[in-house]
Order: C-alpha cells, then structure tokens, then sequence
C-alpha cells in the first residue's frame, strides 16, 4: 500500500548518539533496535538519480522488504510516496531485479534505535561510513507539526545539527564522489 513518508533527517554533531540514547529512553517508549542492509539499484529503463526515485531491498533483522521511493514532494522536509511490499526470500528478489535489468548500485548499513513520541518516530541512526543521525518521521501529520516538533525536539534536547533533505544514498554517493575526485587531483 501507497503512503506519504515524512521525515526530516538532521546529521547529528552534538550531543554524542548514546548520550541522546539515554535522554531519549527516560522520555519516549523505546520501539526496539533494527540492523538495516540496504541494497539500491537503478533502473534500466530511467536514470533514478535524475528522475529522484529509489528502489531497495532492505534487510531488517532478517527479514525482507521491496521499498520503491518516488520524487521528494517538498523543499521542507523529506516527503514522497512510499510503496513496501514484505517478501520472504531476499536472494530471490536480487536476482529477479538483476534479470530484468535492474543494476546494484550501492550497500549501506545501519544500526537504527527507535522511538515514539505521540505521532512521531524518533530514529538514532548509525550509518557505516556516513556517521550518526537523527531521523524523524511524522505518522499522519502535516509538514508544519513535523517542523514544529523537530524544532522543539532539537531545543529540549540542546541537540546542535545539520538537516539535510538528502537521503543516506544520496549522502553515501556524494561523499563517494568528492573522495574519489579528491584522489584524482
């Protein structure tokens, strides 16, 4: 089933991610840890970087999912349509994917630590080789309550950090780029 995701997702330079864990664990209903392995693919038919969409298979503590991503709908936050459909062989669907034509185009790897605050869930993630986040989704609100909250979140919790509407593929491939630009000069 089809549903808007909202997010605002802030790369987190202070408080350290385990001093944030235990404020977060005295104050919201800790929703559990998850082990992410993301695997991203492109299409044969579009480009998905120009046209803003993503495709993954995400492995979450061994179970699967298929996650297609439309274009971002939003300058404020990180909104766009979110289809996820389970799948209980994850080898399977890589190779279907490869056979029509699909191309692996990056891993990435996640520790993520969940919590819900009313209408609102909290991700702490950490991002092999990108660092430590912090993901907020609102569940059925408006871009303005997702704004306010997280304002508010980021003040109560001295929470000092860059947002970023960028998603952590998208974060992966640039820091991919200036590293190897950075070695061609």
């Amino acid at each position: 089933m089809s549903h808007i995701e909202r997010e605002i997702k802030i790369k987190l330079i202070s408080p350290k991610l385990e001093e944030l864990e235990k404020i977060l664990s005295s104050k919201y209903q800790f929703l559990g840890e998850e082990r992410q392995v993301d695997i991203y693919y492109n299409s044969p038919i579009r480009d998905f970087r120009k046209s803003d969409e993503a495709l993954r298979i995400r492995l979450v503590n061994g179970e699967a999912e298929v996650t297609y991503k439309g274009p971002k709908m939003s300058s404020k936050s990180k909104s766009r349509e979110e289809i996820n459909v389970k799948i209980d062989n994850f080898e399977a669907m890589d190779l279907i994917l490869q056979r029509l034509g699909f191309i692996k185009v990056m891993k990435l790897e996640k520790i993520r630590k969940n919590y819900k605050a009313n209408n609102f869930i909290i991700s702490l993630d950490r991002v092999l080789d990108l660092g430590d986040f912090i993901e907020i989704e609102g569940v059925n609100v408006n871009e303005n309550e997702l704004s306010a909250f997280v304002d508010n979140f980021l003040k109560q919790f001295n929470v000092i950090g860059e947002k970023t509407l960028k998603s952590y593929l998208e974060l992966l491939i640039d820091k991919l780029e200036k590293s190897s630009n950075s070695n061609t000069n």
